[in-house]
């Protein structure tokens, strides 16, 4: 006895369309994966211990980078150090700019509050990986996009603190 519905023409051809549209999505993703944006940052997390001694350093030569904080100083999302005098810029979307040693340390502390998100400290690096300098963030994954040949540019974040935030600046 032959089973009814292995003989119904309907169900062959949607399996065969079923098939192209599956190759066909894998197809796209698989090129627009291989393309992906030009000339975007690479990012390498620190360890822990690496982190600790680092930031200590930031924070005590603070003047060396210009900084900038993604937010108010008492809700940042991210935290960049672009090292002065390199001849390339790492810069954020709207983010402010320090320039007081105090604010600098109230937004290390701040984004080093949000434990629950494990707040991680990333050299940032272009394609050819040229050292572009330090973004601390608790939550996001720095992603960059190039603005010109010596210029990389980070995206806005938003911090949990936000809605909640002071409106001050640095």
């Amino acid at each position: 006895m032959k089973n009814r519905r292995m003989d119904v023409p309907c169900c062959s051809r949607l399996n065969e369309k079923s098939k192209a549209w599956v190759v066909g999505f894998l197809l796209v993703f698989l090129t627009a994966g291989c393309v992906g944006p030009q000339g975007a940052g690479l990012y390498e997390a620190m360890s822990s211990q690496q982190k600790k001694g680092v930031l200590e350093e930031l924070k005590k030569n603070w003047q060396e980078y210009d900084v900038y904080c993604d937010g108010p100083v008492g809700t940042p999302a991210a935290l960049i150090f672009d090292p002065k005098n390199d001849g390339r810029n790492l810069i954020g979307y709207q983010y402010i700019k320090l320039s007081k040693e105090a604010s600098v340390r109230t937004a290390i502390v701040w984004i080093e509050f949000q434990v629950q998100y494990n707040p991680l400290l990333y050299r940032i690096f272009d394609e050819e990986r040229n050292f572009y300098g330090y973004v601390l963030t608790a939550y996001h994954l720095p992603s960059t996009k190039r603005i010109d040949p010596k210029t990389l540019q980070l995206r806005q974040f938003e911090s949990m603190f936000h809605a909640i935030g002071s409106a001050g600046e640095d």
